[in-house]
């Protein structure tokens, strides 16, 4: 098989990692979350002049944590193991390096299992992946690509929802890992221009 992967076919519904982009506008995946990385982003940048009390200190932390899991829900796509990871990445890169993390793996189209096999593949290492990422690394695009096919193969469609949407042959769902810069710039800087 020659495919790029999307975790659709496995999941026996079309397409589930968001399309960066329908006829020229975000989608709304890719909307909710980019507001969700915006408040990551506003919660964890905090003025050093400002004297903090305990209290305030510790609603602040309480939300960004929440603003955080929020964050990793919707790009694990309710997927335990890319959420485990990601929870991990988070621990190991705090919030600013992980927001860049999280943005990167939208920019590329990895979402749900596919962040899973990417962790797999880098051995858990949050700043490893960035890196490869940042690189747009062959390999590991290849093998992720590869685990999903290896997933397919063992865990296909059911034939009722195959035959029932016909138009989606498997030929033509694989093309959600994006390795070039296909994607506007809001997607990774979370600012537009």
């Amino acid at each position: 098989m020659s495919c790029e992967s999307c975790t659709g076919c496995f999941d026996a519904t079309p397409c589930s990692a968001p399309a960066p982009s329908i006829n020229g506008h975000i989608s709304k995946e890719y909307r909710q979350f980019l507001k969700a990385a915006r408040v990551c982003a506003a919660l964890s940048t905090t003025n050093p002049r400002t004297a903090i009390d305990s209290d305030k200190e510790l609603s602040r932390r309480e939300n960004l944590d929440h603003a955080f899991n929020s964050l990793i829900s919707i790009l694990a796509s309710n997927q335990f193991t890319a959420q485990t990871y990601l929870a991990q990445s988070y621990r190991q890169l705090g919030p600013d390096h992980f927001l860049q993390l999280s943005r990167t793996l939208a920019h590329h189209g990895f979402w749900g299992r596919l962040i899973a096999w990417a962790f797999l593949f880098v051995g858990e290492d949050s700043p490893k992946l960035q890196s490869l990422l940042d690189q747009h690394d062959e390999m590991l695009f290849q093998n992720v690509n590869d685990e999903a096919e290896m997933f397919e193969v063992f865990n296909p469609a059911p034939a009722s929802y195959i035959s029932a949407n016909s138009s989606h042959s498997t030929n033509g769902v694989y093309s959600s890992i994006i390795r070039g810069s296909d994607i506007p710039n809001v997607l990774v800087t979370g600012e537009a221009k």
